[in-house]
Parts: structure tokens; sequence; C-alpha cells
């Protein structure tokens, strides 16, 4: 009887048709196997790399069953029979389709050799290895508007003297096996005004890598000098190492003849006032309930009462909190909230208790600022606040929301403190085009 795969020597995986051939197998040595080649193919019918050939050898006559399936569970998605092939070393070609005829979806998958019909349930290969499927390159730019209207350009100022704006440009692309990777910044004309290489590796703890994007900050300075005024476009194109090839979509940048300085304004509003949420607490919105409430005020017209409740039980919180925010008059041309500071007014909802309330004001990417107090405080300023450079989401129905610039806080009761709050003074430094 002919023995089982239980002496193979080697399964080769991954090796392209052009690859130089292995040396022979040593059928004295069973048990080892050598890997070679490509880890990615791109079946997309381009004519590069559309297929990968496998290579295995086998130390005896051997009847071969070959698996095709995700690396992260045990579906089978193509069942190979090759039959009896005699000793020596052969190759498989997959065209990245499944047992239907389809091609898989970008993934990684295992291959997965057998001696016996891995159909009966007996899952012990024989030899295996890992190929990506890759069929697309999409590179994404992006560039902040800061809260500025949908359609609208990103700006840049290269005629401001009191700082020097960069606009910040962002490439992504999901694929980490970069070959190519490129900006190209032209004028209305399609003259180029700036190329720059999207390419760069870096190293990190799996070793070099390139990553999912890379911001290049823009002057809209050539030879020293402020570009002329007008649209401008940019547009991110490249290469993985599958062969795919892929361009983003244009995007549109006004360069300005303005000047921007810096400004400073302080707002008196009341809560009521304000734009304000209800809170999201726990590791999504709703995940956990604050026992408390937040209702009109008794004590001041355009107040309100930020009404905790000592409770227990679980996903509940002791406490009522609000998120507030202030939104930058003219946003459109705002370059961002620098710096802010928010105080309060206000006193506990029962005259003589001690109750207080927590007045906090959070930094983009730093734990928030907070003061507590019965009748009153104010934050020291805080740099880049949260929300102060606008931002862009897609509601449930896709339609694109913009929120422009502006300063963000929080008023917040523990256990059983009860705390009215009259009025919100709101101060903020920042860079807008000049009157």
């Amino acid at each position: 009887m002919i023995p089982r795969l239980a002496r193979v020597v080697a399964l080769l995986a991954l090796a392209a048709p052009a690859l130089a051939v292995l040396p022979a197998a040593d059928a004295s040595t069973p048990g080892r196997y050598a890997i070679s080649g490509p880890s990615r193919f791109s079946p997309n019918g381009d004519g590069i790399q559309d297929a990968v050939t496998f290579r295995y050898r086998l130390p005896e006559r051997t009847h071969v069953r070959l698996t095709i399936g995700p690396a992260r569970n045990r579906t089978v998605q193509r069942r190979v029979d090759l039959g009896w092939q005699p000793a020596g070393t052969h190759t498989w070609t997959w065209n990245g389709r499944n047992q239907s005829g389809k091609v898989v979806i970008d993934r990684a998958y295992v291959i997965r050799l057998f001696d016996t019909d891995p159909g009966e349930g007996f899952f012990s290969y024989r030899a295996i290895d890992k190929v990506q499927v890759d069929t697309h390159f999409d590179p994404t730019l992006t560039a902040p508007t800061y809260g500025a209207s949908p359609g609208v350009p990103a700006r840049v100022y290269p005629r401001s003297t009191v700082v020097e704006d960069a606009l910040p440009i962002t490439a992504n692309v999901w694929d980490n096996k970069v070959e190519v990777f490129e900006l190209v910044i032209r004028s209305s004309t399609g003259r180029v005004v700036r190329r720059a290489d999207l390419d760069e590796r870096r190293t990190g703890p799996n070793g070099p890598s390139f990553g999912t994007g890379r911001t290049v900050g823009w002057a809209a300075i050539r030879g020293g000098k402020p570009l002329p005024k007008g649209r401008y476009t940019a547009v991110a194109s490249g290469r993985d190492l599958a062969g795919n090839t892929g361009r983003s979509e244009p995007l549109r940048i006004w360069v300005s003849d303005d000047e921007l300085e810096w400004q400073e304004r302080t707002e008196t509003v009341t809560p009521v006032e304000t734009s304000y949420s209800e809170p999201c607490l726990g590791s999504g919105c709703g995940d956990y309930l604050p026992c408390g409430s937040v209702a009109p005020s008794s004590l001041f017209a355009e107040g309100l009462s930020y009404r905790s409740v000592d409770c227990t039980g679980e996903f509940r919180y002791p406490l009522a909190t609000r998120s507030h925010r202030l939104l930058v008059p003219g946003a459109t041309g705002v370059r961002g909230v620098a710096e802010a500071r928010v105080g309060f007014t206000g006193a506990p909802t029962t005259a003589g208790e001690g109750d207080v309330g927590e007045l906090a004001l959070g930094a983009t990417g730093a734990q928030s600022v907070s003061v507590v107090s019965s009748t009153g405080a104010e934050t020291p300023w805080v740099t880049n606040p949260s929300g102060g450079a606008g931002r862009t989401y897609y509601d449930e129905d896709d339609n694109e929301v913009v929120v422009p610039a502006g300063v963000g806080w929080s008023f917040t009761t523990r256990g059983s403190d009860s705390v009215d709050v009259d009025r919100f003074t709101v101060s903020y430094r920042f860079l807008a085009p000049a009157a």
C-alpha cells in the first residue's frame, strides 16, 4: 500500500511561473517544505498577475487534494482533486475563482494540501501556505475645509504674514504594499506646481511598511513666492505590488490672495441658546444611561437645571450631563479655533446646599480640562479645542453634514448634586481672513 503524505517533503507556494525552479526534493528528509515567490496576486483581468502558481513536492506517488478558503476561518471556497501524482515537483495555478467560477473578494486565503478527502471532515492537512487576493488600488485624497459648506474647495492663504499657512492634504490607501504612490497638484491651466512622493516606507513594530496614509502640507508657494490666486487640483495616483493601478478623485483647492490674521472674541450665551446634545456614554451612544436629567431651570429664565440622581445598577450612571457647542460666526473663512476657554454662572438648585457641577472643555487628542464649582468658574485656555476645526460626516441617509468650526464643552453634575446654569461665557482665538 502506498503510504499517505505523512512523509511530504515540501509544499512550495506562490511561485510565479517566471521564477527559478526550486532544487530537486530530497526524499530522505520527510516533513521539510520550502516557500518562495510573491505573497499576493490580482485576478482582475488586467493581464498583470491575474493568476498565482503553487509549486509543491511529493516524496512518492500520492493522491493530492487541495482546498482554498479565507485565512480566518475554515470555510472552503474551492476544492481541487488533482488525483494520483508521482513523486517529484508539481505545479497548480489558481485563477482566483471559487467553486462556482466567480472571482473571490479581496482578502487573505490559505491553500491546504491533503492526502485524504477533506470532505469527510478530516482536517489534518499536510502542508499550508497563504496568499492575498488584491484586485483594487483605490486611493483617496482629503483636506480640511474647516466647516465650509459642501462643495466649497479647501483653501490655502500663502500671503499670510502672522503664520505660514499650509493646507494639510492627506492621501489614504488601504493597501500597505505600495510600489509607487504620488501626489500631483496642478493649476487651472494644467501646469504642475507640486509633486510629492507618497510611497515613503515607515518602520514599525513589524518592520518597514507604508501605512495607510500620508499627509503633505502645501503652502502654495513656489520659488519663494505665493502662487497666483485661483483654482488648483490635487490627485493621488500609484500602483501596488500586485500590479493594480488607481487614482483618487480630484481634490479642489482655492489659493486665496487674502491674508489670515488672529482674532479673538468673547460671547455670553444662555444654555438654551447653544447647540446642545444628549450625552454619548460607554463604548457607544446608548450603552449606558445617566440616572439624572437636564430640564428647564426654575431659577433662571433661559437656564438649564442639571439634576443628578444617586443610583445603582448595571449600565447606569449617577449623573446629569449635556454637551454644548458654540459655532464661530462666518465659519466658512475661519481657519479653525486655536484656543478657547469657557466659564459659567449659576447656583445650586436648592439654596443653601453644597451641590457642585463640573464644566469641562475638551482638547483634540488630549484629556478634557475641567473646573468644579457651585456658582461659577472658568477653565484655563485650552489649545486646539475639540471641534475647533469643524468637521464633516454622513448621516444615516448618507447625506453630507457639515459642522462649522466652533467650541464644544460639557456641564455635568454627579451623585445627588443638582446645579442650575444661567450663562456660559466663551472666549476663543482663531485665524480668519482679514476683514
